[in-house]
């Protein structure tokens, strides 16, 4: 009778016993379910948060690296600036030859070029000896002075084939001589028979003093005067 009593109890609460646990067992997988959703979401939000920084900081590193490259390019466009000034200097101080203008303070007048401590002239009109001399003097010049076989061989590369009176003429049976009466010393040789001097392609040749030709005018002024 007592056996058969605790198996009654037994069985009348079990099933609230049952339904205690099963409730227990509902709430537990809610909050598993929920807690899981939650960490998802967490996991979601924290992930472009790591990316966002990551691109930040690329983006900090690329506006870094592009400042140095401009730091750089810019250093060297002085530098070359500076050796290309430099460099240019240094031409103007030799002068060998010079296109400078008489208007910014240099030794000659605007279209002569400056060789050898003289400005020269170089003609675009064709016109005799004796005119060529005329025209020369009107600019406060002479025909051409050619003083070495060296000044003759630069002009002769300058002016090419092309034929330009300088200052040298003579009389008949009579030395050369430049125009304010000193006597040519033979510095180079003059061919031909002629009694006016005038370049050509191959050096110093001569002929009638009538003929038309180019002709080449010096002063006597240095590119070394050049301040």
């Amino acid at each position: 009778m007592y056996l058969f009593i605790l198996v009654t109890q037994k069985a009348w609460k079990m099933p609230g016993e049952m339904k205690g646990e099963e409730r227990d067992s509902g709430c537990s997988e809610q909050l598993t379910s929920k807690e899981t959703t939650e960490s998802a979401l967490g996991n979601s939000d924290a992930k472009p948060t790591r990316n966002a920084g990551k691109n930040k900081a690329l983006i900090h590193k690329y506006i870094s690296d592009k400042k140095i490259i401009i730091i750089v390019a810019i250093i060297v466009i002085v530098v070359l600036s500076i050796v290309i000034i430099s460099l240019a200097v240094k031409k103007s101080e030799t002068c060998p030859l010079c296109h400078t203008s008489a208007s910014q303070g240099a030794a000659c007048p605007d279209f002569w070029i400056g060789y050898r401590e003289k400005c020269f002239y170089v003609s675009k009109e064709e016109t005799n000896w004796s005119l060529s001399l005329i025209t020369c003097s009107s600019f406060n010049a002479s025909l051409a002075v050619i003083g070495s076989q060296n000044e003759l061989d630069f002009w002769v590369g300058i002016l090419g084939p092309f034929h330009y009176w300088f200052d040298l003429s003579r009389e008949v049976n009579q030395v050369w001589k430049w125009s304010n009466g000193t006597k040519f010393k033979n510095q180079f040789p003059v061919r031909g028979e002629g009694f006016c001097a005038y370049i050509n392609g191959k050096g110093a040749d001569s002929t009638i003093c009538s003929m038309e030709k180019h002709f080449l005018c010096s002063q006597p002024e240095s590119c070394g005067n050049n301040g």
